[in-house]
């Protein structure tokens, strides 16, 4: 059995959530037991990747800002989304492998625990470009996941050595916060799990449940 590190997202670091990851993601060695994190922000927060940040002017931004280790646009992160990170070596077997294949492995368990759900959750097979606009909901990348043909979930990965650390984030809804950041973008292409009137609405913590009991079926066991 392949045996994990889980940290709930009732976890709350010392440091900044991004600050936490690039830790952890500094600290993990090849071979190291693979690490699942869950993370909520308490207040809204505009999450920018490494390169992305660069781009910007972040001392004039509306919102507090962190950035990730990894890479990607924009991210509102506000009350109605549940974000993870997966740190594990390349060679991992489960998830490891180059970085499309990685990429469509963890999409994989993702979908079959949203689907679990009630969610008709499944992976995009194409890369679609987001016309311009600054966030990275504005379309879906190869194995990222789409509900109804929207986005519902987002991610990015960053590789350093043998070890690589996935972030990404799960819309529940898409809250207002998201047109106060970018003003003027388009909407159109996400969507969150509970969006749907006509389903019973889904709580992080079942989202979580979820996904660890994907990886469970799988002979992961979290410590």
């Amino acid at each position: 059995m392949n045996t994990w590190r889980h940290v709930p997202f009732s976890f709350v670091p010392s440091v900044g959530q991004m600050a936490y990851d690039e830790q952890l993601f500094s600290n993990f060695q090849p071979g190291d037991s693979p690490i699942l994190r869950f993370f909520i922000f308490s207040v809204p927060t505009l999450t920018l990747g490494r390169l992305e940040a660069r781009r910007m002017k972040v001392n004039q931004l509306a919102f507090t800002h962190e950035i990730r280790p990894t890479g990607g646009r924009g991210v509102l992160h506000g009350p109605e989304d549940l974000c993870y990170a997966l740190l594990a070596s390349k060679s991992e077997p489960i998830v490891g492998g180059n970085l499309i294949n990685s990429y469509c492995r963890i999409g994989k368990f993702l979908a079959r625990a949203l689907q679990s759900l009630g969610r008709n959750v499944v992976m995009a097979q194409d890369k679609h470009m987001g016309l311009g606009d600054p966030h990275c909901f504005s379309a879906p990348s190869q194995a990222e996941l789409i509900l109804q043909g929207k986005k519902v979930a987002g991610s990015a990965q960053a590789r350093r050595g043998d070890v690589f650390l996935q972030q990404g984030v799960i819309l529940l809804r898409v809250s207002e916060e998201w047109k106060k950041a970018f003003p003027g973008a388009g909407f159109d292409s996400m969507t969150g799990l509970n969006e749907d009137p006509a389903l019973p609405s889904v709580t992080r913590g079942q989202v979580e449940s979820a996904i660890l009991e994907s990886f469970r079926r799988e002979g992961v066991r979290f410590l």
